[in-house]
């Protein structure tokens, strides 16, 4: 009887260790698509960055305005376009690695299950609030993106949480639409819960200083920028823990915008 106990147990634990590694498996294959997808989409993006250069300028050059942001994206919008029709920007920020097209679906849920190519994945993809306007003009602008294990989308947005010297030596991130480039300053960092304050549709300037103030009363780190309400912010934001209600936030000030 005994053996019979013992055979069982061990058919069932067998059987469940193989269920599992079917299912790290089958993640660890749905991560590399993933990866593999975005990877080449970055092709249609080309990133120049480069640190202003002081040199004695001819006259003609004089009279070119300088431009503010230090950062360009050539993209190749049409292309990007003909794959997904929801194309809306790209996003970039070099210290976490973080250089992705934005989609702007008709919902909040689509995006989170499909990725731009609209293959069904757990990586999803990087989204803008389908209540948002795509030439990022709303009071705040939101974009989620998942929280990956493997660092991927916006796997890499918890380290700021611990870690402010990251936003501190690098504060700027940068969003390119086919026709603008915006210069965005980090300011805020925070956990929140999904229902909060944070994804609440601002209509009013009541409204806008009372985000203002929740701002100031839930962040972890805030840098002294002054923020306003004549101010435009955009927010990133992704899931904290497995199954979890938390969210980590990421707040920038629009600090310079430039025609392409």
């Amino acid at each position: 009887m005994k053996n019979k106990l013992w055979l069982i147990v061990l058919i069932v634990s067998l059987a469940a260790a193989v269920v599992s590694g079917i299912n790290v498996f089958r993640l660890s294959r749905e991560y590399q698509k993933g990866i593999n997808e975005y990877q080449q989409l970055e092709s249609y993006a080309s990133v120049k960055e480069e640190a202003p250069v002081q040199e004695e300028s001819t006259e003609a050059e004089e009279t070119e305005e300088e431009s503010l942001i230090p950062v360009s994206v050539d993209i190749q919008y049409d292309e990007l376009k003909k794959i997904n029709e929801d194309f809306a920007g790209w996003l970039y920020y070099e210290p976490l690695d973080i250089s992705y097209p934005i989609v702007r679906g008709n919902d909040n849920d689509y995006y989170t299950h499909y990725t731009f190519e609209g293959e069904k994945n757990s990586s999803g993809a990087i989204f803008m609030d389908f209540l948002n306007k795509t030439d990022c003009s709303d009071y705040n602008t939101i974009v989620y993106g998942h929280n990956m294990r493997n660092g991927t989308m916006f796997g890499s947005l918890k380290k700021m949480l611990n870690d402010s010297s990251i936003q501190e030596e690098n504060p700027n991130f940068y969003v390119f639409t086919e026709d603008k480039a915006y210069m965005y300053e980090i300011f805020a960092v925070y956990l929140t819960q999904a229902d909060s304050r944070t994804y609440d549709l601002i209509r009013n300037e009541e409204e806008q200083q009372g985000f203002l103030d929740y701002v100031d009363e839930t962040a972890t780190w805030r840098s002294d920028k002054v923020v306003s309400v004549s101010d435009k912010v955009i927010t990133l934001s992704t899931c904290h823990g497995l199954h979890s209600n938390n969210r980590t936030i990421i707040l920038g000030v629009l600090v310079a915008s430039e025609d392409r």
